[in-house]
């Protein structure tokens, strides 16, 4: 047996909802590809891997997924 951590958004994810059909994307930052998703965002990992593919946390503490990183900065 092994554990696993997940990262979720703290902005378009707060209730920390995963569901694996989701998140099934052919394009990095398409949020419909062979299954549709609902863009709640997830990370399977360490923060420090999180941190490492563009999640970043705020001064309060919250986890951003870098597309609401994106959404923020426009």
């Amino acid at each position: 047996m092994s554990i696993r951590t997940f990262i979720f958004c703290d902005i378009c994810n707060p209730q920390a909802l995963r569901s694996v059909e989701f998140r099934r994307s052919p394009r990095e930052n398409e949020r419909n590809g062979r299954r549709l998703s609902d863009g709640r965002a997830w990370f399977d990992g360490e923060l420090s891997q999180a941190v490492y593919n563009g999640w970043s946390i705020d001064n309060e503490g919250q986890h951003i997924c870098p597309t609401c990183q994106k959404i923020n900065h426009e």
